[in-house]
């Protein structure tokens, strides 16, 4: 457990070094905003990826009392990265004009319905 916990910190807090300096160093109006933009979009996926990670496993387990085994952490895992494709692609489709309020929710039910159906195979698995 301590390793699975190690790692998601250590991509949180590699990501959050590398938005950091793409938000205070680079332009992404100069000659490097292809870099900029890519490097923007990647680290934030992979913060809130972490984050959610942490905030979906580490608060089920303080909610449920208990130790939780590994597996949890890996549905844990799983729902961290669908959230941070939520705010990735939002945020993508934000920078292009191409956001609304249907296409938001229409990204939104896709990816619970993702999340659903991965549960439900889990769950016929097992």
């Amino acid at each position: 457990m301590f390793r699975n916990f190690f790692l998601t910190f250590l991509i949180f807090l590699l990501s959050a070094v590398i938005f950091y300096t793409t938000v205070t160093s680079l332009d992404p109006l100069g000659p490097q905003d292809l870099i900029a933009l890519i490097a923007f979009f990647i680290s934030l996926f992979f913060g809130v990826g972490s984050f959610c990670t942490f905030l979906f496993f580490f608060g089920a387990e303080i909610l449920r009392g208990m130790h939780l085994p590994s597996s949890e952490f890996f549905v844990a895992m799983r729902r961290g990265i669908l959230v941070g494709i939520f705010v990735t692609v939002f945020l993508v489709l934000q920078l292009f004009r191409f956001l609304g309020m249907f296409e938001a929710v229409l990204l939104g039910l896709f990816l619970v319905l993702v999340e659903f159906i991965a549960e439900r195979s889990e769950r016929n698995e097992s």
